[in-house]
């Protein structure tokens, strides 16, 4: 093997070109947001003489000292910084073997650190590891049972050795072997890949993308730590069902692009969307691996790997692979979720490879029973050709959430308890739907008449407005109708979770009960779905 090899592992080293520990220049305020704070002593390269200071960490990882609650120096935590917990003797007698935390930046620039209750030392280990790698294992935990194996990478139980208060029982650990690295063709390549995987899952924050703990570099191998989902992977689920209903489709879809969105949003595309990289227990889902991810490159193609079947077409063209490369892999899942079977299907790798890159798909009513033509149509955009003509993951985004306002059955289903944060929905095709302008002035009508904050002159008002609304010959609203702002105003008290004590109908404000702002929504929902195949 070549000595250049080696270059490559291990992944996380400490190599700060620092000449110094600590920083004493203090350009921010690092008071805020304090996560850990102990009273520690310290023993430096320098000074072998235990002092005791206060020792502060806050969320963005930065860590600090202070004496006499005067900071006095400080060092931003990163993957270049290692952290180990070691024996360390203090003095000549035995019983002065302490547990202590090391923080290496170099190879000679250290400190340790360390609290008289070993319990607080290891809670403060705990939140360092959240920003630095750690060179620990056998201290931390216990290796069992192997969950799944991947192209170069094995995944295990993990189980805490020393578990804290409200730690998880069991976590998950991807382990990464030096051998089976080195031995890639391009192992540059792949050094770069695990990098960026653990940037960005230390850097995202989703309820539906698997949480990194901490990140574990050994000799031999490098372990990252994350939680431990019990289930199995979408591509087991979807086996044993054959298929998955429309409603149960969409949210899961849904729940895919809000994790997708948030890894764009940093500047990054996942690559290898698949059935197999998403976990799914009961409602808990995650998209995980991300072992391909790269940063977003406009101009060019960075990298051609993936899954064939979930290929973007655009890659086989070595076009640059962006955002809609993802959308196009998310359509895949959609269409297998909805009709049973993958949009391209062979016996071979190569006769796979050509059907994904000529991305001809077979989109027949009969592969698609009791689904809407709203969802077909929203698979069709996810799974353009070029793309340039696919939907892009805002577009798609609010489509679904759109979706997910109403169950078949006609319940409501609030977006809230899917997704964090409010929605938006256009109304703009509601202009040309008669039946619903019939529902809005019924339950109008109702309201007025149960409220008594109503004049005779504000009804009569009101009922010319109505009328004046007339419809043309083809029974459509005019262009210019009031009532679209109205039925947008609607929706937006909703998805605040805070009702208003009126709505606005031209110039005038009514009151409107809860029973009817969901008949209203219940009536969008059913008039601006298609009918089933």
């Amino acid at each position: 093997m070549n000595d250049h090899q080696y270059q490559y592992w291990p992944i996380f080293q400490e190599n700060d070109s620092t000449k110094a520990f600590w920083n004493k220049k203090f350009e921010q305020n690092i008071d805020c947001s304090i996560i850990s704070q102990y009273c520690m002593n310290r023993i430096t390269w320098k000074c072998s003489k235990p002092c005791e200071y206060q020792f502060l960490l806050n969320q963005n990882g930065i860590l600090f000292y202070q004496h006499n609650n005067k900071p006095k120096g400080y060092v931003q935590l990163n993957h270049d910084i290692s952290i180990k917990i070691i024996d360390l003797k203090i003095s000549n007698n035995k019983s002065d073997l302490v547990k202590v935390i090391r923080i290496k930046r170099t190879k000679d620039i250290f400190i340790y650190i360390w609290n008289q209750d070993y319990k607080s030392t290891f809670q403060f280990f705990k939140n360092l590891s959240q920003f630095s790698f750690i060179q620990n294992l056998d201290q931390l935990y216990t290796l069992s049972d192997v969950i799944a194996k991947g192209g170069f990478s094995k995944v295990f139980s993990l189980t805490p050795n020393l578990r804290l208060p409200n730690q998880p029982l069991n976590y998950a650990g991807k382990i990464y072997n030096k051998e089976e690295l080195l031995q890639k063709k391009d192992s540059q390549k792949f050094y770069n890949f695990i990098r960026s995987e653990c940037y960005v899952l230390r850097k995202l924050n989703s309820p539906y993308i698997l949480k990194l703990y901490e990140i574990i570099q050994l000799d031999e191998m490098l372990i990252l730590v994350t939680e431990y989902i019990k289930g199995g992977s979408l591509y087991q689920y979807l086996k044993d069902k054959k298929k998955l209903t429309e409603i149960e489709s969409i949210q899961i879809l849904l729940k895919l692009t809000i994790a997708l969105q948030a890894v764009h949003n940093i500047g990054y595309v996942h690559r290898d969307i698949k059935l197999e990289n998403v976990l799914i227990d009961k409602d808990n889902l995650k998209l995980i691996d991300f072992g391909f991810t790269e940063k977003i490159q406009r101009d060019r193609l960075q990298n051609g790997q993936g899954t064939a079947g979930y290929i973007a077409p655009e890659v086989f063209m070595r076009q640059p692979y962006q955002e809609v490369g993802d959308v196009f892999s998310l359509g895949v899942i959609f269409y297998s979720m909805l009709c049973g079977r993958a949009p391209f299907r062979s016996n071979t790798y190569d006769g796979l490879l050509k059907l994904n890159k000529e991305c001809q798909i077979d989109f027949s009513e009969s592969r698609f029973l009791n689904v809407s033509q709203k969802s077909i149509y929203l698979m069709k955009a996810m799974l353009q050709k070029q793309p340039e003509n696919r939907i892009n993951i805002q577009d798609l985004l609010a489509q679904l959430q759109a979706q997910t306002l109403f169950s078949h059955s006609g319940n409501f289903i609030s977006t809230q308890s899917i997704i964090d944060g409010s929605v938006g929905l256009s109304f703009n095709h509601l202009q040309s739907k008669n039946t619903l302008k019939s529902f809005y002035q019924q339950s109008q009508n109702s309201v007025s008449e149960n409220s008594s904050q109503f004049s005779n002159h504000q009804l009569k008002q009101k009922k010319r407005r109505f009328k004046s609304q007339s419809m043309d010959k083809k029974g459509q609203f005019p262009k210019q109708s009031s009532f679209k702002p109205s039925l947008k105003y609607v929706y937006q008290m909703e998805i605040q979770q805070s009702y208003e004590d009126n709505i606005s109908i031209g110039d005038q404000e009514y009151p409107i009960q809860d029973q009817n702002l969901q008949f209203l929504q219940f009536s969008y929902y059913q008039l601006n779905r298609q009918k089933f195949v």
